[in-house]
């Protein structure tokens, strides 16, 4: 729900009031909170965390919605420490929320949580700690943060060395790496001291440093280590995080990727091959790149789960915002595989897992929104890298699945006039077949023929036999003194009508030949031509228009209404002139998400896991193996008549 109806902050509070948990009333300061239960609180954790995915969007979240939505989610931190469900989903919603803030309040009351030594609460304020902290570089000798933050910066390190829970070292680990991004020399010796530590894990969290402090910069010292680190240590995560990390640091020159990562796709190492999978797909994200598709191509059906699951998330973000015409039809191929193995039992959890979220990839936002670390001017986007990299940390925490929203950006062109109102009539040529970059034409349910039923055939020997026992009937009706001679002239009349029936048919069918070569032949209808496809067509405003589709399109600058600035690319907002002022105007107005209408919740249903006696899966194999029982008891029969 947070994810669905992220930015819809108005109406946030109202959306998610029956899962929140229970708090004091706001008009009285008094008021003492409410006890919170040790057990339970997965629907109260998990609106928390929603209502910081609701506001964690910077696109159409106020300040003052996001103070108010912090306040709110700090209240319940403090007085959840009972529960780690519930505090858990309050840090990530508090982290969210408070994004880049360094705010050092929020800081203390996210140590408090991380110091009552609770595994899954601890990583959550870990986490929590670095989205608040982000890009800050406190810690580093040549840090403009305070030396407050540097302190509890050495105390983070300190008690990852002093903890047993490896939930609570990532959590610091992945927290170190946060706060050391776009840093570049400056976190160097940072990173430098994480690398050389004897734990995997916080060797796993330098790898995502480095990768966040160089991300864009195409650092050849940057690349140098993560590919010796790919090769030569011994942990299996750590090679690969310093694969992923590749792509963030050449986001810029995506291009660089496949060619590096090639060799390292054919690893004996399936965890070196799934980050391979990952790294090519990040990077070459939205571009539908045919060559990066047939290098992912053979890791689809590797001997390991995971590394399919790497390959099919890998492919789905090459994909992505693609038309069905992309890569020679091959992506409506692989849309058909996708389909195949969400349905297919047989599969492997994590292959099922990795086409289930591949479908999603592919489809993201409505097929308006796309993976991008980068602005259209170039600039490297904080949200985007710091919500792709604790995406990827759901190899570990399923959770963080949801910060997928962090990562994408909607691919929209609109054309704005003074009063940030879009003309109707201003449009945007784009010089290529409308089919190149059209959207896939949606599922379309398969309707159930009615069986008809056919007539039973009678066989020339079948109607002979029954002519015989008649004669025979009648020869014994005759000894017995009957009728005979009416009898046996019945049946010569019944054989003499069949034969002559016959007969009959088989001249229409003849006649029905006949006609069939002769006028029929004249009466074939001419096939209508298909009309040749445009080779260019005008775009309304607003419109989406992808990255690919913009490198085509140009402006028309004859119309009324024309670009400030008409040199660029005809791609994000573009602020318009009119050149005729005077005129009447038809213009739309931008609605709010708040404003806009939402699509109807979904009917009631009960979940049932895996295995369960009333899981769907569960009763076919039920029905299929009383089938298999009732199969066998006949061939046992038989044996014993034998």
């Amino acid at each position: 729900m947070g994810v669905i109806h992220a930015s819809h902050t108005t109406e946030a509070m109202t959306l998610l009031e029956p899962y929140l948990p229970p708090s004091a009333p706001a008009d009285d300061p008094n008021a003492e909170h409410p006890t919170v239960s040790a057990t339970g609180g997965y629907a109260e954790g998990g609106s928390l965390y929603a209502l910081g995915l609701i506001h964690g969007s910077h696109a159409g979240s106020s300040t003052e919605k996001r103070l108010e939505a912090s306040t709110f989610l700090r209240k319940h931190l403090r007085n959840s420490h009972a529960n780690e469900v519930i505090s858990h989903g309050a840090a990530l919603g508090v982290g969210l929320t408070s994004f880049g803030s360094a705010d050092l309040e929020v800081v203390g009351e996210l140590k408090e949580l991380l110091y009552t030594d609770s595994a899954v609460a601890g990583e959550a304020a870990s986490y929590a700690m670095g989205m608040v902290l982000v890009g800050s570089g406190a810690g580093n000798a040549s840090s403009s943060a305070g030396e407050e933050l540097a302190e509890l910066v050495a105390e983070l390190r300190n008690y990852s060395r002093e903890t047993h829970h490896e939930k609570i070292i990532r959590g610091i680990a992945m927290c170190l790496a946060l706060v050391n991004y776009g840093q570049e020399e400056n976190a160097d010796a940072t990173i430098e001291e994480m690398r050389g530590d004897r734990d995997p894990i916080i060797r796993y969290g330098a790898m995502y440093g480095l990768a966040l402090a160089y991300c864009g910069t195409g650092s050849n010292k940057a690349i140098r280590i993560l590919l010796h680190t790919a090769v030569s240590d011994v942990s299996d995560d750590v090679r690969m995080a310093a694969v992923i990390g590749l792509a963030f640091v050449l986001h810029k020159t995506p291009e660089r990727v496949p060619d590096l990562v090639r060799l390292l796709l054919e690893s004996f190492n399936p965890h070196v091959r799934y980050a391979s999978c990952m790294a090519v797909g990040i990077a070459m994200a939205g571009t539908g790149d045919s060559d990066s598709v047939a290098l992912l191509e053979p890791m689809l059906t590797d001997m390991t789960d995971y590394v399919r699951q790497g390959a099919l998330l890998g492919t789905a973000m090459i994909y992505m915002q693609q038309s069905d015409t992309c890569n020679n039809r091959k992506i409506k191929i692989f849309r058909e595989k996708l389909a195949n193995l969400v349905g297919d039992k047989h599969q492997t959890t994590l292959t099922k897992m990795g086409a289930i979220l591949s479908t999603g990839l592919l489809d993201a936002g409505g097929r308006n929104c796309v993976i991008s670390l980068g602005s259209r001017n170039g600039f490297t986007k904080m949200t985007s890298a710091a919500g792709l990299v604790l995406w990827l940390q759901h190899w570990h925490w399923y959770p963080l699945m949801h910060m997928f929203s962090l990562a994408v950006t909607p691919t929209c062109t609109i054309g704005l006039n003074k009063d940030f109102k879009y003309p109707k009539k201003f449009e945007v040529q784009c010089n290529s077949k409308p089919s190149v970059f059209a959207y896939p034409k949606k599922l379309e349910e398969k309707k159930e023929e009615k069986k008809k039923r056919v007539e039973t055939v009678a066989l020339s020997t079948t109607a002979k036999s029954k002519a015989r026992l008649a004669r025979k009937k009648a020869k014994e009706d005759a000894e017995s003194g009957g009728d005979s001679a009416e009898s046996a002239m019945d049946v010569d009349k019944k054989e003499e009508e069949c034969e002559s029936k016959k007969e009959e048919g088989k001249e229409e069918e003849k006649a029905e030949g006949m006609d069939i070569d002769g006028e029929g032949a004249k009466e074939d209808k001419p096939k209508k031509k298909r009309e040749p496809e445009p080779t260019s067509f005008r775009i309304s405003n607003p419109s989406r228009i992808t990255k690919a589709q913009a490198e085509v399109c140009a402006f028309d600058l004859d119309q009324r209404y024309r670009p400030i600035r008409h040199a660029e690319k005809p791609y994000g907002v573009i602020m318009l002139t009119d050149s005729t002022p005077g005129e009447e105007e038809d213009l739309g107005a931008v609605k709010t998400p708040a404003a806009e209408e939402e699509a109807d919740p979904p009917e009631p249903f009960e979940w049932t896991p895996p295995g369960h006696p009333d899981h769907p899966d569960t009763k076919v194999d039920e029905k299929e193996s009383g089938k298999g029982e009732g199969d066998e008891k006949p061939a046992a029969d038989s044996t014993a008549a034998n």
